[in-house]
């Protein structure tokens, strides 16, 4: 699986990395930073919550 951010949709609310802390930090504005885009097996649920909840829909996860 693999997770991408929509920049032109992003506001920065921090759901993305609360859910998916192992992949997604914060930078000091508050927008995410991404260590990578691979999400490994045991965190693909964790990227379909994060993708889910993010209340800008900026998330996409994909196969």
């Amino acid at each position: 699986m693999s997770i991408q951010i929509d920049w032109r949709r992003c506001q920065g609310h921090g759901v993305c990395a609360a859910a998916l802390g192992e992949i997604i930090e914060r930078d000091e504005s508050g927008y995410p930073l991404m260590k990578t885009h691979n999400v490994p097996e045991e965190l693909h649920s964790a990227a379909r919550l994060a993708q889910a909840t993010c209340p800008a829909a900026a998330l996409r996860a994909t196969r």
